[in-house]
């Protein structure tokens, strides 16, 4: 686009020009050649449809890149939705978990109370409650659970 400007004032500089005498006058005696104005009509009028043709150029570019950028707005926006579902799953998933876990804590802690207070029970009945609660207390605490297995292997 530069240099088609720089052609096209290039040639219409030499078309302006007139040359003078001392005086500041046009030299009317001397012949001059006839200027060849169709070839720089020609070449004016190739210049002005090159600047049209990356005008042209540079439009459709810019239509492309809005359409593309559309398209990206639409995309993010939908990743932007789906972050946000995302992150609400996360946290309900979070407050159960975080109930389950005190839920279990609350089981555990009420089961070795039980242990403990069958402990002082008569040793007749309290023997088959602890019987019970012995073995359920086992099979719910991480570490009863292995030694459960073991005992039970021949």
């Amino acid at each position: 686009m530069i240099e088609s400007l720089k052609s096209a004032a290039a040639i219409n500089a030499t078309v302006h020009a007139r040359p003078a005498n001392d005086r500041g006058q046009a030299d009317l005696g001397q012949t001059r050649e006839p200027e060849p104005q169709m070839s720089e009509a020609a070449t004016l009028s190739a210049a002005i449809e090159r600047l049209i043709s990356e005008r042209d150029g540079h439009k459709a570019r810019a239509g492309t890149q809005e359409t593309e950028l559309t398209r990206l707005r639409a995309v993010n926006e939908e990743l932007r939705r789906q972050h946000e579902h995302t992150a609400a799953l996360r946290d309900h998933y979070m407050r159960l978990a975080t109930e389950m876990l005190t839920t279990l804590k609350h089981i555990d802690g009420t089961i070795h109370e039980l242990v403990q207070k069958a402990g002082g029970v008569n040793a007749g009945v309290a023997e088959s409650v602890d019987a019970t609660l012995l073995s359920l207390a086992r099979r719910l605490s991480p570490k009863g659970a292995a030694n459960d297995h073991a005992e039970r292997r021949p």
